[in-house]
């Protein structure tokens, strides 16, 4: 649903329910939709008041849903969701009850599902609406299973924020249902707030399955927000603790930009909400839930590197992703895309500066041609993407390299006439018109573009062939050079890094791990960023790790053989300063 939250009536504020409310409430939802077979759960989040520490130690969840009569098996809840451990062995207080009276619940597993679950099944028929209640307890411990989107809860500064999927029990159906999500800030009071992807405040969301429901972003308490109100064009963010930076400021820089995208997408119609939160596992990403972005930040995240995170994130909202069955077999084109437009559409609009555009740019050139793994064919990215940073980069990098060189193909087979834009906003509109966005239909597009040539650079870059540039591939306004540059290595066996015991094996001879004194067999204890110091020619890899009763610290460069890179440089030319 395109609207914007000034169109949804939206409140600021959180909401307080009874039970009673709640119940009728969902009949009302019930009755109302009875037509479309719609079926209905609410959901009031109640956290607890803040500690010594300003955290939030947990939040009491409330659910009430209807059922088939008779039915036994209601509840489940992700045990990992997007490669993070949720909190679905942290339940506690649990209790339900039905039209009869109390209802014992019995936990369950699919230890053979493609995607793990625990369930809770009735030791009885059920009759009428099932209330749940039960406590999750926010720990803000790091995410044992390493590098993942940050989903899990967490807490800060009297605020707390967290997926749907890694705390709410949700129907074990695959049928539509809408959610009605409520607020209650008893033990918080003051200016306490709540909203999530649907909106500020208490929101209903279109009928979803539960599935699909689990991506539904939520954040609530003693959190900062910009604009005061939600504003005309759809525009809203929040942040949770305290940043390094003004970010006031830095969401006002945001909301300009995303008014460029309006117009530059034309889609009036959109709505964009950001949440911030700390991080402390590759702070300065983040992850795009619908027409929202989550992102992190830690007491080091630059500002100016940030604004391109939110410009990246931002396209993700107007270009979605291909209608592929595999989201990553297919992300070579919403991810290069993002990283392609995250730097252009900024410097278009007078938000950054040339030199901000080129210091991206090289950061993108850097990071793929002095990847080991560059020609890593587009088919086997799916079942590497996780284990390996060195293969996570590649649809952003490689993907935005193959949209530059094909703007730049277009932009000289029509002397300067037509680019990228002229292929892309097209090809996006078709969704408004009910076309599915496939890759063939892409090879398609550009193959009525360029020919042959268009459809044989599509195949070399799904075939992991290297994306050769032309020098003047930017513009006339930058030429390519030549870099020095030295190849990331991790130094042993890079999916250590995301098994739940990090135990190093494969370390490498004469490696700069190995000459740090690591040994196979040594357990790191804590997650590990690397997407960004795969970034960072200089960059350290710092790690906690214990060798029998010892723990130390271990810091090193990551890096080993220096290949010459194509970097590009700012041409000192009249109409180019």
């Amino acid at each position: 649903m395109r609207m914007s939250m000034a169109k949804r009536g939206v409140k600021s504020g959180g909401l307080k329910l009874g039970l009673t409310a709640l119940v009728m409430a969902l009949s009302m939802m019930v009755a109302s939709h009875a037509e479309a077979a719609e079926r209905a759960i609410a959901v009031t989040l109640r956290p607890g008041g803040v500690d010594a520490a300003k955290n939030i130690s947990f939040v009491d969840v409330t659910l009430i849903t209807t059922q088939e009569e008779g039915r036994r098996g209601l509840l489940r809840l992700p045990l990992v969701i997007n490669n993070v451990k949720t909190s679905a062995m942290s339940v506690e207080n649990l209790r339900a009850r039905d039209a009869d009276g109390d209802l014992a619940l019995t936990a369950g597993y699919n230890p053979d599902g493609v995607k793990k679950y625990r369930y809770w099944r009735a030791s009885r028929p059920v009759h009428g609406p099932v209330t749940v209640t039960y406590r999750i307890p926010i720990t803000n411990a790091l995410n044992p299973l390493g590098a993942a989107p940050p989903l899990e809860l967490r807490s800060e500064s009297g605020g707390f924020s967290g997926l749907v999927g890694t705390y709410v029990m949700l129907p074990d159906s695959d049928e539509p249902y809408r959610l009605r999500l409520n607020w209650d800030f008893t033990a918080l009071g003051g200016d306490a707030l709540g909203l999530s992807t649907l909106g500020v405040g208490t929101q209903t969301s279109t009928a979803k399955t539960p599935d699909e429901l689990e991506s539904t972003f939520t954040m609530g308490g003693h959190v900062g927000h910009e604009p005061g109100q939600p504003a005309t064009d759809g525009f809203f963010s929040a942040w949770q603790g305290t940043p390094p930076f003004d970010a006031r400021a830095l969401m006002q820089w945001t909301h300009r930009l995303y008014g460029s995208y309006l117009t530059f997408f034309a889609s009036p119609g959109a709505t964009y909400n950001v949440f911030l939160r700390r991080n402390k596992i590759n702070p300065g990403g983040g992850v795009e839930i619908g027409n929202s972005f989550v992102g992190t930040f830690d007491d080091g995240t630059p500002v100016e590197e940030f604004k391109l995170t939110l410009a990246h994130e931002m396209v993700h909202t107007f270009v979605g992703g291909l209608d592929e069955k595999d989201e990553l077999a297919a992300s070579w084109f919403s991810e290069g895309l993002a990283v392609y437009y995250q730097r252009l559409l900024p410097l278009r609009a007078g938000e950054i500066t040339r030199e901000a555009y080129l210091d991206d740019l090289n950061i993108t050139a850097a990071r793929y041609y002095t990847d080991l793994l560059n020609t890593t064919p587009n088919d086997q990215i799916p079942a590497r993407f996780w284990a390996d940073t060195r293969v996570r980069v590649l649809p952003y990098d490689r993907g935005a390299l193959y949209f530059a060189q094909l703007n730049a193909e277009i932009v000289k087979a029509s002397h300067g006439k037509r680019s990228l834009d002229d292929l892309v906003l097209p090809f996006l509109k078709r969704r408004t018109a009910g076309e599915k966005l496939t890759q063939a239909a892409w090879v398609e597009v550009v193959t009525r573009e360029l020919g042959d040539k268009g459809k044989q650079q599509f195949d070399d870059m799904m075939a992991g062939k290297v994306i050769a540039l032309d020098s003047d591939a930017f513009g006339v306004c930058f030429q390519r050079t030549q870099k020095p540059l030295r190849r990331y290595v991790l130094g042993f066996d890079p999916t250590v890094l995301v098994q739940p015991r990090r135990i190093i094996r494969g370390l490498v001879p004469g490696s700069a791990a190995a000459k740090a004194g690591l040994k196979d067999g040594d357990e790191i204890l804590k997650p590990v960023p690397q997407d960004g110091i795969q970034a960072d020619q200089n960059a350290k890899m710092k790690l906690l790790v214990r060798r029998g009763g010892k723990v130390w610290d271990v810091s090193y460069l990551p890096r080993g053989e220096v290949v010459p890179t194509w970097q590009w440089m700012a041409v000192d030319t009249p109409g180019c300063r």
